[in-house]
């Protein structure tokens, strides 16, 4: 196949090509880094408890993006950008800057100014980068609140399976099996989704500047960054309080310092979830309301593409009765759909629209047909 063409059914080869470059040569720096502090063993049985439960937490944070779905390869990148180029950016500078504090202020003081303060700083900014380099420059993938926090999530969870990796490993070498065993349920099952929270907030907050425009392009990214370096270094102080406190005893009361500080920004990223969600079902009936005026779709069949319920039933059945081939046909169909919806909102908004209405409008005749070659009620 000429090149041309490579280049014209995938313009993104080049940049995901230079990815994949990078993400396997920082991801076998992190790799060196990670068996040489903590040997092999611990290192293997810290990795298999920190990526288990991954799955779980990628199909949670995937679901808060019910309409519009990103590109595989782009989630994918968010995830390894968190944990490979991210922990070696925060990994380089959090151990420059102890060591400039060790000289300053000493060892006792150079590690709590160095995890109170500067960790977050220094950990949000190399997570934040990516967020910021795909709403510049991957417009058309990054274009609402629920991108951004999607994105951020991912960055967020790949930083902290590799940081607790590391953790796990050390929990090992230092207390055994039991000591991994209580890291494993804290850091891992209570605590997984505590770099995605933090992260979530400046994916969020880029996602609404590019959703609204106007002033909010100049408030929200610095309030969701600066946000995320706040509850990242609360959390951080905290423990440290407690640790000076009560010594070993503080892993006994991570849960309470979870409800106090970890939960109350979670549900709010829930609550931002659930109104974006409101927000996009919205706007899929509304730019898709005159193929109902024109007979394309009923509005029954309106109702079915922009409500996740009524969706995800009609899929289900699909699946059921003609396997994975019919549910994916249908899943197509309604992205097809809710893709038009949201080209036709970037347009009305002076954006680039993505893929032409022509070319979708051309990808849901061939899907129908397909559909009714099934025999697959698609609504």
């Amino acid at each position: 196949m000429p090149v041309g063409s490579v280049r014209a059914r995938n313009p993104y080869l080049f940049l995901q090509l230079s990815l994949l470059g990078l993400f396997s040569f920082v991801g076998l720096l992190v790799l060196l880094i990670l068996v040489g502090l903590e040997g092999p063993v611990a290192f293997l049985l810290g990795a298999g408890l920190a990526v288990l439960p991954v799955p779980v937490y990628v199909t949670a944070i995937l679901w808060l993006d019910r309409h519009e779905k990103e590109p595989g390869w782009l989630l994918l990148a968010a995830f390894f950008w968190g944990s490979t180029v991210s922990v070696l950016l925060a990994f380089v500078f959090n151990q420059l800057w102890m060591a400039v504090l060790k000289a300053v202020l000493g060892p006792q003081w150079a590690l709590r100014v160095t995890l109170g303060l500067v960790a977050p700083l220094v950990e949000e900014t190399a997570k934040g980068v990516a967020l910021l380099g795909m709403a510049a420059f991957l417009r058309e993938e990054f274009d609402n609140l629920t991108d951004g926090l999607v994105y951020g999530a991912l960055v967020g969870l790949g930083f902290g399976v590799a940081e607790n990796v590391l953790y796990l490993g050390r929990g090992y070498t230092a207390g055994g099996l039991g000591t991994l065993i209580v890291l494993f349920f804290l850091r891992v099952i209570l605590l997984g989704l505590m770099h995605s929270v933090w992260t979530g907030c400046t994916g969020a907050a880029l996602g609404y500047a590019r959703e609204r425009g106007g002033a909010a392009r100049f408030v929200a990214p610095p309030v969701g960054y600066l946000g995320a370096v706040f509850l990242h270094a609360l959390w951080n102080s905290s423990n440290l309080a407690v640790v000076a406190a009560v010594g070993e005893r503080e892993l006994f009361l991570i849960p309470v310092l979870f409800g106090i500080i970890l939960l109350p920004p979670l549900v709010v990223l829930g609550l931002l979830a659930f109104l974006a969600e409101r927000r996009e079902r919205e706007l899929i009936r509304t730019h898709l309301v005159d193929l109902v005026s024109s007979g394309i779709l009923t509005e029954e069949e309106l109702r079915a593409v922009a409500t996740s319920g009524v969706k995800s039933r009609r899929l289900w059945e699909a699946f059921t009765r003609k396997g994975p081939a019919g549910w994916l046909v249908l899943r197509q169909f309604y992205d097809t759909l809710a893709e038009l919806a949201f080209a036709r909102w970037r347009a009305s908004r002076g954006r680039p629209a993505g893929a032409s209405e022509d070319q979708l409008r051309g990808q849901l005749v061939q899907l129908r047909a397909r559909l009714e070659s099934l025999g697959i009620a698609w609504t």
